[in-house]
């Protein structure tokens, strides 16, 4: 795009496209910094286009417009694991394990082979992207004007109408858009993208070497003992009736982050998830549910009855009751298990704060007679956290 100057700003060089329901345009990075910071993109409602990325990635190109629930999860498997990031794996895991370079020469020629595989495959998806019709005319016409010796701003304008009929085109049949681009993919073989396990692979095998996981895939060491979070995790097995393939810690913060709006932008929509607190009385507890968190208003009944608390400091185990609602999900609250009705309350319910709150052990979850529903759990009457980590199971 070095030969394609911007209207405005003649100095510049077009590196964006902005475009909505009603037109098309080229614009520079001074334009768009104007834009940003008079909100005029916002007010628009505009969308922007990276066009040398867009060039360069058909992916970047078609998500920028509406997909239907299959394209999108196929883009999102597909920029999953970026092609700088993959290479990237090779060079930092042969700096970290240069000391026993001949055990895991083997590993290190398996994950080249997978990460080729990989990139060969991302190619050949990508020459059958650049087949969609729609693509094929809009990189036609950003071509034709890099072809050009002197490029005139009537020259521009043809190409931002000819592009304004191109997206609009899209936005009103995207539908035909969407069934195009699943002819791709179905040309290209994708699922071999999503296939892809060489780093899970490379991963359960360097576990073996305890001295190097750490700098490899840094672990972060549950609140509770090995041995107690070893005999969680084989609970969660037997209850599920399957393999435990990785556990996977996706939140782990002290009091002051610990906040309703964290929790959720960690939990949402993930499920098999355990928790562990540790409370201000130096209590720690927990509870698991394979319950997805959905962030809506409601409560849930765990048909499994897999769902359970425990207490780490008393070495008990609290298992969902059947017929009783094992979640309570609630936006701007932190986690809630059972069920209110009535003069029923939850049997552990925690503000969004995470220091307000209370227990009331022994509802919708089991409890023994010597247990206090109240302070069981927290050793005082409210949560008062001042550590929560959350993994995430992943079963075989």
């Amino acid at each position: 795009m070095n030969n394609i100057r911007c209207k405005d700003h003649p100095d510049n060089q077009i590196i964006f496209i902005t475009w909505n329901s009603t037109i098309v345009k080229f614009i520079c990075d001074e334009c768009m910094a104007i834009d940003l910071q008079e909100g005029d993109l916002l007010q628009k409602q505009c969308k922007k286009m990276a066009i040398k990325k867009a060039i360069k990635e058909p992916e970047y190109f078609f998500t920028q417009f509406s997909l239907d629930e299959k394209n999108k999860t196929f883009f999102s498997a597909f920029k999953k694991f970026p092609d700088v990031e993959l290479m990237n794996i090779i060079e930092k895991t042969k700096q970290n394990i240069q000391y026993i370079q001949l055990i895991l020469d083997s590993i290190m020629k398996e994950l080249q082979s997978e990460i080729n595989k990989l990139i060969n495959n991302k190619d050949i998806v990508r020459k059958q992207l650049n087949k969609v019709s729609q693509y094929q005319e809009f990189k036609e016409l950003i071509q034709s004007l890099n072809k050009k010796q002197k490029v005139t701003h009537d020259a521009v304008r043809q190409i931002e109408i000819q592009l304004e009929k191109i997206f609009l085109g899209i936005e009103k049949n995207s539908s035909d858009f969407n069934q195009e681009i699943k002819k791709a993919q179905e040309i290209s073989k994708i699922d071999k993208v999503n296939d892809f396990l060489g780093i899970e692979q490379l991963r359960l095998q360097i576990e073996q070497f305890k001295q190097i996981s750490a700098f490899f895939m840094p672990v972060q060491k549950p609140i509770v003992p090995e041995e107690y979070f070893q005999y969680l995790l084989n609970k969660i097995s037997l209850g599920a009736k399957k393999q435990i393939k990785f556990t996977d810690i996706i939140f782990d913060q002290q009091k002051d982050n610990l906040n309703s709006i964290n929790f959720w932008n960690c939990v949402k929509d993930k499920e098999n998830l355990l928790m562990i607190f540790k409370s201000q009385s130096g209590n720690i507890f927990g509870a698991y549910t394979p319950i997805k968190w959905v962030y809506e208003d409601t409560e849930i009944m765990d048909h499994s009855c897999n769902s359970f608390l425990f207490s780490y400091t008393h070495k008990s185990i609290h298992q969902n009751n059947k017929g009783f609602h094992a979640l309570n999900l609630q936006k701007y609250k932190g986690p809630c298990f059972g069920q209110k009705y009535l003069s029923i309350d939850f049997d552990l319910y925690i503000e969004g704060d995470f220091q307000k709150g209370y227990s009331n052990l022994g509802k919708a979850y089991t409890k023994e007679s010597s247990q206090d529903s109240k302070t069981h759990l927290f050793g005082q009457e409210t949560p008062n956290i001042i550590q929560c980590q959350i993994f995430q199971i992943i079963f075989k």
